[in-house]
């Protein structure tokens, strides 16, 4: 790839509204999404009702079995835009900043809606399953974004389970983890507070939460990635009932003579050497950068050592200076 390909050596243009509209992406609009229905919900309560009795505002498209029951199937995708308070909100959309923005960078647009609206209709399915056929609940209804956002969380582990995040307990005490490593504790602790939910009905109601949406929104996501060949062996139709394919070995031909014409050497025009950049920034992204950033593309950016990570860093710095220094 040439230098002048690389977005990073473009110069940005004057930015314009129609320009922003074009480049904004899914993950921008599910987001904005997600913000927009709790302010027409909660502050010009388009969408919502008031509770008859202490008139707080409810919000309206929750899924549940017994709107699923009279025919409302839109509720399973409109259900991943609702929220029921501002934390309800805030948490969401601070998963689906961390998460999502990543899975849009890696797969694009199509994926990450495809992820996120799999994953919400599976985690209802699946809480509205355990709702119906086991706590015989029919009338409670399941709002919010957060299956969707755990199947985004898990689609990212699955790509770079080794990329390290700091994770807060309590928001007070930092802990530095594995993405994977994060992905599968969350994932037990879900498993662990649903099944208490239902075998021991002991959860206080705080704690009552839509685990099993969890649950399932964060198996869509894995079995998702999987499915397009990360994390393993690819997960696709016969390739799960086929054994890898070896190399067959191949008796040695015998190579085919070609005529080729006769030369004169010494009459022969030498090649010139390849020309290198003269300019030192350019020297270090030719040497060393675009190899890192050809790693990047063939094994993500998990795979990058210590030496490559400060190597990005200091080409990042350099890229700052010489953008500072044609701006005076």
């Amino acid at each position: 790839m040439a230098l002048s390909d690389r977005d990073y050596m473009r110069e940005d243009p004057q930015r314009s509204f129609t320009r922003t509209l074009r480049d904004l992406t899914a993950f921008h609009i599910i987001l904005g999404l997600n913000i927009a229905v709790f302010v027409m919900q909660f502050q010009f309560e388009v969408g919502s009702i008031r509770h008859p009795l202490n008139g707080d505002v409810l919000p309206l498209g929750g899924v549940s079995v017994h709107e699923l029951a009279q025919g409302k199937v839109w509720t399973l995708f409109t259900y991943m835009f609702v929220h029921g308070s501002l934390g309800h909100l805030l948490l969401n959309v601070l998963m689906l900043w961390f998460a999502g923005k990543q899975v849009q960078q890696i797969f694009g647009s199509r994926h990450f809606t495809l992820i996120y609206l799999f994953s919400g209709i599976l985690g209802a399915a699946t809480e509205m399953a355990v709702n119906g056929y086991v706590l015989n609940d029919t009338i409670t209804t399941l709002i919010g974004a957060s299956a969707s956002a755990f199947g985004l969380l898990m689609a990212l582990a699955v790509v770079m389970p080794e990329e390290e995040i700091t994770a807060f307990i309590y928001f007070i005490i930092p802990v530095r983890l594995r993405l994977w490593t994060l992905a599968k504790a969350l994932f037990l602790i879900q498993l662990a507070f649903g099944l208490a939910g239902v075998l021991f009905n002991f959860l206080p109601e705080g704690l009552q939460i839509a685990y099993f949406a969890h649950l399932g929104g964060a198996a869509l996501g894995w079995f998702y990635v999987r499915s397009l060949g990360y994390g393993g062996r690819p997960m696709t139709y016969a390739s799960q009932w086929q054994p890898p394919q070896t190399q067959r070995m191949r008796k040695p031909q015998m190579a085919r003579t070609r005529v080729r014409p006769l030369v004169d050497l010494e009459n022969e025009p030498a090649s010139a050497p390849p020309v290198r950049p003269t300019d030192p920034l350019e020297s270090l992204i030719e040497d060393e950068v675009n190899p890192i950033l050809d790693k990047i593309g063939l094994h993500g950016i998990g795979s990058l050592t210590d030496d490559e990570r400060r190597t990005l860093e200091r080409a990042s710095r350099e890229l700052d200076r010489h953008r500072q220094s044609k701006g005076r």
